[in-house]
């Protein structure tokens, strides 16, 4: 049961009355997915993404870039020396980032979890990593992992992603979907459930549960009324919609009055369509002191989609950039959002300067993950 009319929920992808596909944010593949690849393989979906360069790519002004190629090594190894040859940190960032983050490389999931209490740029400056790494390498991968700063992440989560990176080689590896994740992911899944017998309901929102004396569901009510009765009833709500559904006999239990503790990160993703290509770069990219975190010029990455011909796209670019922190964008309208993205691009990349933008938009998602701020 889906309570929109697109499947896919925070990977959904939808068409415009121009053809062009919509995507809710820019999604890629890691590495570090397996549970993600095995089931994509499960339902014939193993071919439909591609594997992109080992490497950091991140945009500079005048149409610079900067770069941190993973060595051929095994790991950790693999991530020190490509550490140590990344050009857009200092040596004393380097040598400082070996001293400060060897705690992460060291520690287990207990330690992770006593760290919980501070956010990672304490964490960060409490072991002598330095500032510039900080603000020029974590804050853009904090922002890529929950959209929010390094000031505002708890710790926990920055250094168990750091050790588990840092300690599986293939786990950082980048992979974009030959179409879109609408065509390359959802929908072989939509085809698989149902050659299997199951039924899919789209335009079906929850409205409430309805218990029994015990406490246990009795039944499902959609918002149009109608009653579901099941064996077992499956959730895969995000938490701000599972705060609304949650019956209040249940609060109760600490489990489920400790939801009410989350609050979702929000996140805007513009796509811009350009009459030229303004890049070559077939990879995710990361930009620092920009409205955009993270972003690919999907008309290279996504080879089956954004091509000409297809919706809006002439052959040209056709930016996908993931808006973050976007706190202070979500009262904004949307082509001021443009405009302040298109000074940036035209910083990053000199000749979208001289390309005409033929299409933009802007979708804006209020709570997604959630804030993973630290004590939560």
């Amino acid at each position: 049961y889906e309570k929109r009319k697109v499947l896919g929920g925070k990977v959904s992808v939808w068409k415009d009355n121009d053809g062009d596909s919509i995507e809710s944010g820019l999604h890629i593949v890691f590495g570090g997915y397996a549970q993600l690849q095995e089931y994509l393989k499960k339902v014939g979906a193993a071919d439909n993404y591609l594997w992109k360069e080992h490497s950091l790519i991140y945009a500079e002004p005048d149409g610079k870039q900067s770069f941190s190629r993973k060595a051929n090594l095994p790991s950790p190894w693999a991530e020190v020396v490509g550490g140590l040859q990344a050009d857009f940190l200092t040596m004393w960032d380097k040598i400082s980032l070996i001293k400060g983050l060897w705690p992460a490389l060291a520690g287990n999931e207990e330690y992770f979890r006593s760290q919980d209490h501070m956010t990672y740029s304490e964490w960060h400056r409490l072991h002598g990593a330095s500032e510039h790494s900080l603000q020029k390498l974590w804050k853009a991968i904090a922002l890529a992992m929950n959209f929010i700063e390094p000031n505002v992440i708890s710790a926990r989560p920055m250094i168990t992603i750091f050790k588990y990176f840092g300690t599986n080689y293939a786990a950082t590896k980048f992979a974009f979907f030959r179409k879109n994740p609408g065509d390359s992911m959802i929908e072989p899944m939509r085809q698989y459930i149902q050659s299997k017998g199951g039924r899919i309901f789209i335009d079906a929102r929850l409205a409430r549960f309805e218990l029994n004396d015990d406490q246990t569901i009795k039944r499902a009510v959609l918002r149009d009324g109608h009653n579901i009765e099941a064996d077992a009833y499956i959730s895969a709500l995000p938490v701000h919609s599972v705060k609304k559904i949650v019956p209040n006999e249940w609060l109760q239990h600490d489990y489920f009055r400790n939801l009410h503790q989350f609050v979702g990160s929000p996140v805007a993703n513009c796509q811009l369509w350009f009459d030229r290509k303004i890049t070559d770069t077939d990879n995710l990219m990361f930009s620092q002191g920009t409205t955009f975190a993270t972003f690919a010029d999907v008309s290279i990455t996504c080879p089956e989609d954004f091509q000409s011909g297809m919706g809006s796209a002439n052959g040209g670019s056709v930016m996908s950039l993931v808006l973050a922190p976007a706190h202070q964008l979500m009262g904004l309208p949307n082509d001021v959002i443009t405009e302040m993205v298109m000074k940036e691009i035209n910083d990053r990349f000199p000749k979208s300067r001289g390309a005409k933008l033929l299409k933009s938009t802007i979708v804006k998602i209020p709570e997604s993950v959630y804030k993973a701020v630290p004590d939560v």
